[in-house]
């Protein structure tokens, strides 16, 4: 993304934001409530469309003006609120949407495929209803790489997860990093930054502030890139 800026009326979303995602890394976004994380990448999505600046893919310019035009540019974005069709089952939400005939039991196994792949835990017929939240979440995942995503942005992914849960998601983030997967993890929680990432990108009020190789980050330090100033501490 090159000089990204999103406005509302008056406020300034994003303001010329420069970030750059490599192939195979799991790459945090980190900030304070409001600072424009989720702004940006809905525009990376296909949600929002940029006021000004460009996207590129592979050095390559692209316009992203609708989240299919995201997804055929192999990019599926995780959301906090899930968006499942309650009566339906996993295989069907996976495939709810996708043009041409679709043949369920064949969709069936290419879903079991993927479970198996990384190491997701659903049954692809199990109705929605009867899922914890953990596999609903999982459910939206599959359904960005059923799709062909190689681009996964997960938003506040851990908000609704136990911490048991949350070491079951991350060791499965590095399985499909692993697999030459590209991940945005669009958080505010320290530790989890430092636990999951390679790379952290740090945005404040709008602003790109800069990034950091997480081996060479610690709390303290992203504390103070993320509010502008050094701020103490009490970590146990």
């Amino acid at each position: 993304m090159e000089n990204v800026t999103k406005r509302f009326g008056k406020v300034v979303a994003n303001n010329a934001i420069n970030l750059e995602l490599r192939e195979g890394e799991i790459l945090s976004l980190l900030g304070e409530n409001g600072s424009g994380k989720t702004t940006l990448m809905n525009m990376l999505s296909g949600i929002y469309f940029p006021d000004e600046g460009q996207i590129y893919i592979h050095g390559k310019p692209v316009t992203i003006a609708s989240p299919k035009d995201a997804f055929n540019y192999g990019i599926g974005m995780i959301h906090q609120h899930f968006k499942l069709v309650d009566v339906f089952t996993a295989t069907e939400n996976i495939v709810l949407g996708l043009e041409g005939k679709l043949d369920l039991a064949e969709a069936g196994k290419k879903v079991k495929e993927i479970c198996d792949k990384y190491g997701f835990d659903i049954d692809p017929n199990q109705k929605i209803y009867d899922m914890s939240v953990s596999q609903k979440q999982t459910v939206e995942i599959v359904k960005v790489l059923f799709r062909g995503a190689d681009i996964l942005i997960l938003d506040e992914p851990t908000a609704v997860l136990t911490p048991q849960e949350t070491d079951k998601l991350f060791q499965i983030m590095r399985n499909m990093k692993a697999d030459g997967k590209s991940l945005i993890i669009i958080t505010h929680k320290l530790h989890e930054v430092l636990d999951v990432s390679d790379r952290v990108a740090v945005l404040r009020k709008g602003e790109y502030i800069g990034d950091v190789a997480t081996k060479d980050a610690d709390q303290q330090s992203l504390t103070d890139m993320m509010v502008g100033h050094s701020v103490s501490l009490n970590i146990d």
